[in-house]
């Protein structure tokens, strides 16, 4: 028997995962490193946060992402389970063809300037929040194609599509499809009328006042102070292919 020529990573730690691993070797894939794949398969938000932050950072090749879960953007289990043969299938086509599936280019935020001289990959959000709770602090928010607004709040937070049902959702922002954008939004904003933004270009934030300290959060992790009145750059670095099946057969 020929070694199998199409390979595939699984990442996750959970049943599903296991599930899905089956399911890859019965479709004739050989299992590797994401270094080393044709293409992931993400079992799980953490897991899918974790391939698509490898793509863009060089860690794993640039190959499609198929995520697996209960999330917005994700494919049930028992759907993917079922559809895996097609999609593996669809990796020896041309630039990846598949049946049933279309692709979704996701932004990855490159965080520029937090003081350490560190470039950091965020797939879901970044946050500055005030390192001590219900203290607020001041930002200016600027955007490259108008002019920098500035805000009294807890924090603020800058959004891929993929993370915009997240905490910025629940700070009030948008909820943003594929192809739509960066949402940027205040925490807890001391006004009435709170605003948000929707920007498709590179968004500069600075902490505006030294009395309290502002903690920089990378998709969920804490990340370091950021040094009052030096801008934090948050940039589109890249962009990751997400599998999302048709209508037809979601």
């Amino acid at each position: 028997m020929s070694e199998p020529t199409r390979r595939l990573a699984v990442l996750g730690d959970c049943e599903p995962a296991a599930a899905m691993r089956s399911a890859a070797t019965a479709a004739g894939a050989r299992l590797v490193e994401p270094s080393e794949s044709d293409g992931i398969v993400a079992v799980g938000a953490a897991a899918l946060r974790d391939a698509v932050r490898a793509v863009a950072n060089g860690d794993a090749r640039s190959v499609p992402v198929f995520p697996v879960g209960d999330g917005r953007h994700a494919v049930d289990p028992d759907t993917a389970t079922e559809r895996l043969g097609v999609w593996i299938d669809g990796l020896d086509g041309p630039a990846g063809s598949f049946d049933g599936f279309s692709r979704v280019a996701h932004p990855v935020l490159a965080v520029d300037g937090a003081g350490d001289g560190r470039r950091r990959f965020a797939a879901a959000d970044v946050a500055f929040v005030t390192a001590t709770p219900a203290r607020i602090s001041e930002y200016e928010i600027a955007f490259s194609n108008g002019e920098p607004v500035s805000v009294r709040a807890d924090g603020a937070v800058v959004a891929t599509p993929l993370g915009s049902d997240g905490y910025a959702a629940a700070a009030g922002g948008p909820v943003v499809s594929p192809g739509g954008g960066l949402s940027v939004v205040p925490v807890a904003p001391f006004t009435t009328r709170p605003d948000s933004w929707v920007t498709t270009d590179d968004v500069r934030v600075t902490v505006e006042r030294e009395e309290v300290p502002v903690a920089l959060i990378v998709d969920g992790t804490r990340r370091g102070i950021v040094e009052p009145y030096r801008a934090v750059r948050i940039e589109v670095a890249a962009t990751v292919d997400l599998l999302t099946p048709t209508t037809e057969t979601g």
